[in-house]
C-alpha cells in the first residue's frame, strides 16, 4: 500500500481550528507532529518555555528530541504515554495510527499538576545552565498551565476519542484515494480500449452532443476529440447516414439499432459502413454510443463471391448448351449455305436443269431475289449464326481453364504491348484515333516478373481499354485521358494494375451487373457483353487474382487488378 502523509488525507485547517477550540476551552496545549520529519501539523496554546527557550537553544533542544523520542518509542495505538520531558514539564503523547501506519502523534502538553508543585530552583538553575535571561524563562515558566490530575485523564480520554475520530476520517480518505485510483484506473483503461479499436467510436448524448470521440474518429475525421466534444453530433459529421430519429428510437426503445452498408461518399468515392447504434441508460444519463466500421472491401468481397458463384453457374450451363446449341447451328449454318449456293450459283448444272423444269431461267430467279432483298437476307442469315457460334466459342474458351503453362512477364511490358494493339485496332480507329489519348502512366519501381499467360492478360487489358475508350467518346466536356498505374501489394504478395479513365461512369446498378454475362450498355447489336464476364474470369479463375471496379456516375471509372506473384 502506498505511504501516505496525514497532510494528505486530512483538512488541517479545520483540525487546526478544532484544536485552538480545545485549547480554549481546556487550557492544555496541543500539538500533532508529523511521524516522519516530526514537523509541526497542527498547534494550539504551545508555551513561550518550549518555543522560546527550550527548542531555541540546541543544548536545550537535545533534551526536547530525546523526550520525543522516548514518548515515540513507546506509544501504543489508542493508548496515552505521559512523560515528564529532561527540561521539566508534563507531555502526553497519543498516537495517530492509520492502517497500521504510525502518521503521526497528537501531543498534549507542556503543563504541570497541581498536585505536584514544580521546584522552582530546578529551572533557575536550567536557566543558568543554558544561558536563558532569567527574568523572561522564569516569565514563561508561570504561564505553563497547571492542571488537576483529573481533570487531564478527561483531557486524555476526549483526546483518545479525537484521534480515534481522526484515524477514522484518514481511513475513509485512503479508502477514497484508493477507490478514486481505481476509478481513475478503470477510466484510462477503458478509454485505452475505447481508443484502440479500430472501429470508429462516438458517444452522444440525448441531446445528440458528442460526449466521447475515440482515436480511429480523430484519425478518418481529422478532428480531434477536443474540438469534437459538446458539438452536435451531425454538425462533426455530416457525412454519415444516421438519421437523428434513429438515435431517438435507440434511446426510447433501449435497444441496439443496426444499419448495414451505408454508402458515403468520401474523396469521390463510394464506401460502405455498417453502424450499430447502443443505447446508453443508467444513473438518470441517456445517450447511446455510435459504433462505425469500414465495410467497403466486406461488401466488394461479396459481390465478388456473388459473382463467382454466377460465374461458375453460368460456366456450367455454358458447356451443355454448347452441345446443345451446336448442332441445329451446325445444321442451319450448312443450310443456309446449301440454300445460298442453289440460289445464287447460276452456273451449277443442277441449278439450271431445275430452273428449266419449272418453267424459268437463273437470271429470273436472281433478279426476283435481287429485287426482293434474298440476297441480304442469307447473309445476314449468314452472319448472325457465325455471331451465335463465335459467342459459344467464347464460352467454352472462358469456362474451360486452359492447360497452357505461365510464363514470368513484366507487367509495364504487357500494358504498353496492349497499347500498342489498341493504336492499332481499326473498331477504334473508325471512331477515333487512340494515339489522341492522353495516356498518363505510373509504373512502380522494383515490380517482379508475374507468372501469367501474357496473351489472355492483354486480352483483359485491350478490353478494358475498349470499354474506357467507348465510354470517354460519350463524355464530351474531357479530352480522353487514361491512367495507368502499378504498384506492388507485398503484404498480400500480388501486383496490382489500374487503369482509370474519365468517361462518363456508372451508377451503383451497372456497377453491379457489370461482370455479369451478356450485360451491356451498348445499343443493341453492338456488342456481346461477354468482355467483361471473359475478363473478369481470366483474372479470377485462370489466375487466382482479383477483379474490381470503382466507379461513380459522371466521374470516370477505374478498373483494378491484382495478380499473384507466387
Amino acid at each position: 500500500m502506498e505511504n501516505y502523509r496525514l497532510s494528505e488525507l486530512l483538512d488541517l485547517a479545520a483540525v487546526q481550528n478544532m484544536a485552538d477550540a480545545n485549547y480554549e476551552a481546556t487550557g492544555i496545549p496541543t500539538g500533532i507532529i508529523d511521524a516522519f520529519d516530526n514537523s509541526l501539523l497542527v498547534g494550539a496554546g504551545w508555551q513561550e518555555i518550549c518555543c522560546n527557550f527550550h527548542r531555541a537553544n540546541n543544548d536545550s533542544l537535545k533534551q526536547c528530541q530525546a523526550s520525543d523520542n522516548f514518548i515515540k518509542t513507546r506509544l501504543v495505538k489508542g493508548e496515552a504515554c505521559c512523560y515528564k520531558c529532561k527540561n521539566g514539564l508534563w507531555d502526553i503523547g497519543i498516537p495517530i495510527i492509520v492502517t497500521n501506519q504510525h502518521l503521526a502523534t497528537l501531543f498534549l502538553g507542556q503543563f504541570f499538576y497541581k498536585e505536584e508543585p514544580f521546584d522552582r530552583n530546578f529551572f533557575i538553575q536550567q536557566a543558568k545552565k543554558f544561558g536563558y535571561d532569567l527574568d523572561g524563562y522564569l516569565t514563561a515558566l508561570d504561564k505553563v498551565p497547571v492542571l488537576k490530575r483529573k481533570k487531564v485523564e478527561y483531557i486524555i480520554e476526549y483526546n483518545k476519542s479525537l484521534v480515534t475520530f481522526l484515524t477514522d476520517l484518514a481511513e475513509n480518505s485512503i479508502k477514497k484515494k484508493i477507490a478514486e485510483g481505481e476509478v481513475n484506473h478503470l477510466r484510462n483503461y477503458l478509454s485505452n480500449i475505447f481508443d484502440s479499436m479500430p472501429s470508429v467510436l462516438v458517444g452522444v448524448d440525448d441531446e445528440f452532443k458528442v460526449t466521447q470521440w475515440n482515436r480511429t474518429a480523430s484519425k478518418i475525421t481529422g478532428i480531434s476529440a477536443n474540438d469534437a466534444k459538446g458539438k452536435i453530433f451531425s454538425d462533426v459529421l455530416p457525412g454519415m447516414n444516421i438519421e437523428m430519429e434513429t438515435i431517438t428510437e435507440s434511446i426510447q426503445a433501449r435497444e441496439t439499432r443496426h444499419l448495414l452498408k451505408k454508402p458515403r461518399k468520401l474523396k469521390n468515392e463510394t464506401c460502405y459502413e455498417d453502424i450499430t447504434i447502443y443505447p446508453l441508460i443508467a444513473n438518470g444519463i441517456k445517450g447511446v454510443v455510435i459504433r462505425i466500421d469500414d465495410v467497403t472491401q466486406n461488401v466488394r468481397m461479396e459481390e465478388m463471391m456473388i459473382q463467382n458463384e454466377k460465374m461458375l453457374s453460368v460456366g456450367g450451363l455454358a458447356a451443355g448448351m454448347a452441345h446443345e446449341i451446336n448442332n441445329p447451328l451446325a445444321g442451319m449454318l450448312q443450310t443456309a449455305h446449301v440454300m445460298s449456293n442453289r440460289l445464287i450459283n447460276c452456273e451449277l448444272p443442277a441449278n439450271l436443269d431445275a430452273a428449266h423444269k419449272s418453267g424459268t431461267t437463273m437470271e429470273t430467279i436472281k433478279q426476283f431475289m435481287e429485287i426482293r432483298g434474298i440476297y441480304n437476307m442469307i447473309n445476314a442469315i449468314n452472319k448472325s449464326g457465325q455471331r451465335v457460334s463465335n459467342i459459344i466459342d467464347n464460352m467454352l474458351n472462358f469456362v474451360r481453364k486452359s492447360d497452357g503453362r505461365f510464363s514470368c512477364f513484366s507487367i509495364s511490358e504487357l500494358i504498353d504491348k496492349t497499347l500498342e494493339l489498341a493504336e492499332s485496332d481499326y473498331d477504334l480507329k473508325k471512331k477515333c484515333d487512340f494515339k489522341r489519348i492522353d495516356i498518363k502512366k505510373e509504373y512502380a519501381d522494383n515490380i517482379p516478373p508475374v507468372p501469367c499467360e501474357g496473351a489472355k492478360i492483354q486480352q483483359v487489358l485491350l478490353n478494358i481499354f475498349r470499354n474506357g475508350f467507348q465510354a470517354m467518346q460519350e463524355n464530351k466536356e474531357n479530352k480522353p485521358r487514361f491512367i495507368v498505374r502499378t504498384w506492388c501489394e507485398k503484404s498480400q504478395k500480388m501486383v496490382c494494375i489500374e487503369i482509370e479513365d474519365n468517361g462518363t461512369g456508372m451508377d451503383e446498378g451497372t456497377k453491379k451487373k457489370i461482370f455479369e454475362p451478356f450485360f451491356t450498355t451498348k445499343p443493341v447489336g453492338s456488342g456481346t457483353g461477354l468482355g467483361l464476364f471473359v475478363s473478369y474470369f481470366i483474372i479470377t479463375e485462370n489466375h487466382g487474382g482479383q477483379m474490381e471496379v470503382d466507379s461513380t456516375l459522371g466521374q470516370g471509372t477505374k478498373f483494378i487488378i491484382r495478380l499473384p506473384i507466387t
